[in-house]
């Protein structure tokens, strides 16, 4: 089963768009679910919220549940790789943080990329990204954030990036054998598994073979698309609304459909309103097309 939705964004704020896509700043929960509601939407990201923030952690997790909506993911995006010590380890504390919050909530995860030894960010590229090093960092971060929490309903994962260490299906596979932990998820961005043209034109396929390889362990995804630009030398290749680009909408819901546990599904990085009714309206018709029901 598919939980779909997407981000709400506020009208009246000067930062509505990109910069909320990932959990509204809205702090009027009955009009934010209610604004889930009236789009058809039975998954949300989590609202900007503090554990801290107690009452309202309460009324988040009471209001989103009696309207049957599931809290799909805090994020929480920092750099677990930074080369900074003392960053490294404040990042990873943060992201225990943001796990401690999912689990207070009954949300499906939480979220962070394995990060970039760069300093200058985590979305940064490094040669070293893709190294045992890496590697061995990721498992030991995973165990010491979802050991930190120890969390029963919640789940830790890390987001699929091409310049971090999970790049490929296979290795995603590797990690998740090796962190060895119940609590560790898979959160799935298939547009953000397709690095070469090889891949672009058969997103298909590296659907299904995500789906074979570490399938079970898929807890959350997300929905947009991708263009591979024409007529050039190099590879260049831009995320775009649902719709616009080369990802077989149909095989990836299939695929998620056919999973044995539920995943929420959420659109992410539009700037308007307008154009995730659009995004939602296109991910609708293919699903409807594939058989399967969101």
């Amino acid at each position: 089963m598919i939980r779909f939705g997407g981000p709400i964004l506020d009208p009246q704020a000067a930062a509505a768009g990109r910069s909320e896509s990932h959990g509204a700043a809205v702090r009027d929960i009955a009009s934010l679910v209610a604004a889930h509601v009236d789009r058809g939407y039975r998954a949300a990201y989590v609202p900007q919220v503090k554990r801290e923030e107690t009452s309202a952690v309460e009324e988040i997790r009471q209001r989103f549940a009696a309207a049957d909506i599931v809290l799909a993911e805090v994020q929480c995006w920092n750099n677990l790789l930074d080369p900074d010590p003392a960053a490294r380890r404040a990042n990873r504390e943060e992201v225990v943080e943001a796990l401690a919050l999912a689990e207070e909530l009954g949300a499906v995860c939480a979220v962070d990329t394995v990060g970039s030894f760069a300093a200058e960010s985590l979305n940064h590229h490094h040669p070293a990204n893709y190294s045992q090093e890496a590697f061995d960092a990721a498992v030991e971060n995973a165990r010491y954030i979802i050991d930190s929490v120890e969390p029963g309903r919640s789940r830790f994962a890390y987001e699929v990036l091409s310049m971090h260490l999970l790049d490929e299906p296979e290795v995603i596979e590797r990690l998740v054998h090796a962190v060895d932990r119940t609590q560790f998820g898979v959160h799935l961005d298939l547009v953000n598994l397709v690095n070469s043209p090889r891949k672009y034109w058969n997103t298909g396929e590296l659907a299904r073979e995500c789906a074979r390889r570490f399938g079970g362990h898929i807890v959350a995804a997300h929905a947009k698309d991708i263009v591979l630009e024409d007529n050039c030398d190099t590879v260049r290749m831009s995320e775009s609304r649902p719709g616009t680009g080369n990802l077989d909408y149909r095989a990836y819901l299939r695929c998620l459909d056919g999973l044995p546990q539920t995943v929420t599904l959420l659109m992410e990085h539009l700037t308007s309103t307008e154009e995730y009714a659009m995004a939602a309206a296109y991910i609708r018709g293919e699903a409807a097309a594939a058989g399967v029901e969101l």
